[in-house]
């Protein structure tokens, strides 16, 4: 086979391998783009609830509502597995500050119930007001 042959061939081997590559990590751009803007919009949504929770709480006590299942009763607090707390708190057990005790009066462990919370921060925000659903 002439020398020439051989060149095209090669250079032809080179080309082909050359847009397959540049098609494959076309593809790939394009999804690791789709990915970091979902995490652009996902940290924008972050931040613009920090930005609604932050001047409440620095103007003073905020208010929130809550619903969950009562999982221990302490004179000064109760142990609360509850959904997700929008602005406060996601999902999990949390024991609050019960701000009054007549609130333990008629409410039993295990018990769902809709609550209210009243503070300035999760530190030392207190249940005002429950209700069982």
């Amino acid at each position: 086979m002439p020398v020439w042959q051989v060149a095209l061939v090669l250079n032809l081997t080179f080309a082909v391998g050359l847009g397959l590559g540049y098609a494959g990590w076309g593809r790939r751009a394009e999804a690791l783009d789709r990915e970091f803007d979902a995490a652009r919009a996902q940290v924008e949504r972050l931040e613009r609830e920090r930005a609604a929770c932050g001047p409440g709480a620095r103007a003073g006590e905020q208010q929130w509502e809550g619903r969950g299942v009562v999982r221990a009763i302490y004179p000064q607090l109760l142990v609360i597995t509850h959904e997700e707390i929008r602005g406060l708190l996601p999902a999990r057990t949390t024991s609050f500050r019960a701000a009054s005790p007549t609130l333990r009066e008629w409410i039993r462990i295990g018990d769902p119930i809709r609550f209210s919370l009243r503070g300035t921060l999760v530190d030392d925000a207190a249940v005002v007001a429950v209700e069982r659903w």
